[in-house]
């Protein structure tokens, strides 16, 4: 049994897979077991992971389920205390795990916790890495309103969480494609102690083709967080977050593809019934506070 299990789930990611692997079987911190589950992949994945028999646990499931039951069958199958995550084209520090080992060791009443790290640009952006610093907070309620009020990164390679906590609160939705993150962070933060750091431990990659780059599914995504945490929508006090989020979606959308993208993204909203306020207001918001 090790002390930390690290769960990566992929699907079709055979390009970025081995630095995702060796930066986890890299790392300073020895005792850990690395459980790749690859969700149905069709682009060879599978005979590149026989080239680390041995030295990480494959799972390969034969229908593509989605990122969070493949993450909750790694979680099922974990033998360690601690469990963190990776996504398959993001890639650990060295002192990652070293540096989460320590933190639980020393802090045992703490059941999660979600660090700090950078982002890197394709290179053809030619932008310069991005660093997504989190305050240092110890206690569960000001981490709940952190991310209610957008002032956390809360990507889910940054999470860290004890094994029995996650089985605690059903581990990840996996009805949700996306956000998944944020809703796991906001039910860890309501049944146990978590806190955050500013140390930076991991790298993201930003790809064109991932999940969280794809404006056609932002809406339904808020939705279903509204939804299933009713007091983002109806606390004013979080509602701030929200509205912000909705503003900068639609400045996107509007930067990225003009006025017909901003005008397909403004019946989408209106037939959820408007539920952040006029978009107009909002983008004006945004750029408000991106000041």
């Amino acid at each position: 049994m090790a002390r930390i299990s690290v769960v990566m789930p992929t699907f079709n990611r055979a390009a970025t897979l081995p630095r995702a692997i060796d930066s986890v079987l890299g790392q300073t911190h020895r005792d850990v077991e690395l459980i790749v589950v690859d969700d149905g992949s069709t682009d060879g994945t599978a005979a590149l992971l026989q080239r680390y028999a041995g030295r990480l646990t494959a799972i390969c499931l034969d229908v593509n389920g989605g990122g969070n039951a493949a993450r909750n069958r790694g979680i099922q199958c974990a033998s360690g205390e601690i469990v963190c995550f990776l996504d398959s084209d993001d890639e650990y520090l060295p002192h990652k795990l070293a540096y989460v080992d320590a933190y639980f060791e020393a802090r045992p009443d703490v059941d999660a916790l979600l660090d700090s790290y950078e982002v890197v640009y394709p290179p053809e952006l030619r932008r310069p890495e991005a660093r997504r610093r989190n305050p240092v907070l110890t206690d569960s309620g000001q981490l709940r309103t952190a991310v209610f009020a957008r002032r956390v990164f809360k990507a889910t390679p940054a999470i860290s969480a004890r094994r029995t906590a996650l089985i605690a609160i059903g581990m990840f939705d996996p009805t949700l494609r996306r956000r998944q993150d944020m809703d796991l962070i906001l039910r860890l933060t309501r049944a146990h102690r978590c806190a955050s750091t500013d140390e930076k431990l991991w790298r993201k990659h930003l790809t064109t083709n991932a999940i969280s780059s794809k404006s056609n599914t932002f809406l339904g995504a808020a939705i279903d967080i509204c939804d299933r945490h009713p007091d983002y929508l109806n606390d004013p006090a979080n509602r701030s977050g929200l509205e912000r989020d909705i503003g900068r979606h639609f400045w996107r959308s509007l930067v990225a593809h003009g006025f017909g993208g901003f005008r397909e993204e403004l019946k989408r909203y209106s037939a959820l019934g408007c539920f952040g306020g006029p978009p107009w207001l909002l983008m004006l918001q945004y750029l408000r506070w991106r000041r």
